[in-house]
């Protein structure tokens, strides 16, 4: 519901901005109205996920349309009302950059607007003639610390050589970062046919002696779930002789005679975690030699 509550916000922003010229006296303003349609008209980076290594891009389109009765010279123009980067009212704004590409320029407003370049040609438009721009939306990952939606409001204006505005639209900048999470393993194991392999040793009542770690990124809160083959046993072969045995991951016992979850910590923000694994072996005695093993699975969830 907030996700659709920030889209229909946006769709409002984006009514076009007429120039304020066109209301005046200036014979000059009343032949130059330039409207300017985004597509869409909110630049969001949708689904990213910050631990899949991707850049965090978009392209997004904007046409000018002269509906005036003269010649309009004019250079696109972003600025700012609020600091720059994108926020969700808490935390650490995230950076961006905003490229033309149609131009090869770099139209960020940083400094609260588009910084011009003297080398840089203005656009004409004759009556009744269009324009259309592409520009790039690239966010920070390192800025990435939190899942959720970072926006950003600026105004996209159309300014001839006097910097005045000769109509345009707002927009609606963001990037939609997804609650994702990671795990591994470190320590004491081998790999065989893509399976972790943990060897527990010779099989003694009490804690295994060996150095495991389940390792955790995530972008906040998120739930272990742990399930058993066996259901808390380790098993000889497909016969019916068994070890009981349990598991703890970061201190908190797990249930293994059925699926059980374990909840990370509730603190906010992208996070690293090494959670020591240990292994509870049970009463050894009067068993039957030989390997005896369970298959453990472990997923993340996050939340």
């Amino acid at each position: 519901m907030l996700r659709s509550t920030l889209f229909l916000a946006a769709a409002f922003l984006a009514v076009p901005l007429h120039a304020q010229a066109s209301t005046g006296p200036d014979v000059r303003g009343a032949e130059c109205l330039i409207r300017a349609n985004a597509t869409p008209a909110s630049w969001l980076i949708q689904g990213y996920d910050p631990f899949d290594r991707a850049i965090p891009e978009g392209t997004f389109g904007v046409t000018f349309v002269n509906e005036g009765t003269g010649e309009c010279q004019f250079t696109p123009t972003f600025e700012l009302v609020q600091p720059f980067g994108l926020s969700k009212g808490t935390g650490q704004p995230i950076g961006y950059a905003l490229l033309n590409m149609t131009d090869s320029q770099d139209v960020t407003p940083r400094a609260g607007r588009t910084q011009r370049n003297p080398s840089q040609r203005m656009l004409k438009l004759g009556a009744n003639g269009s324009r259309t721009l592409l520009y790039k939306l690239v966010a920070d990952p390192d800025d990435v610390r939190n899942s959720g939606l970072f926006t950003q409001d600026v105004t996209l204006e159309a300014q001839d050589s006097s910097f005045r505005s000769l109509g345009g639209t707002r927009i609606v900048l963001g990037i939609n970062v997804l609650p994702s999470a990671r795990i591994g393993l470190a320590g004491a194991y081998t790999m065989n046919d893509g399976q972790a392999v943990v060897d527990l040793g010779d099989l003694q009542p009490g804690v295994a002696p060996l150095q495991l770690q389940l390792r955790v990124a995530s972008t906040g809160s998120y739930d272990l779930n742990v399930t058993s083959a066996n259901s808390g046993r380790l098993r000889l072969g497909s016969s019916d002789w068994y070890v009981p045995y349990s598991v703890a991951i970061g201190g908190n016992s797990v249930n293994l005679t059925g699926a059980r979850t374990i909840s990370g910590t509730t603190d906010r923000g992208l996070r690293r975690e090494a959670l020591p694994v240990q292994f509870l072996i049970g009463d050894t005695s009067d068993r039957r030699a030989g390997v005896y093993s369970d298959v453990i699975s472990i997923a993340v969830t996050a939340r």
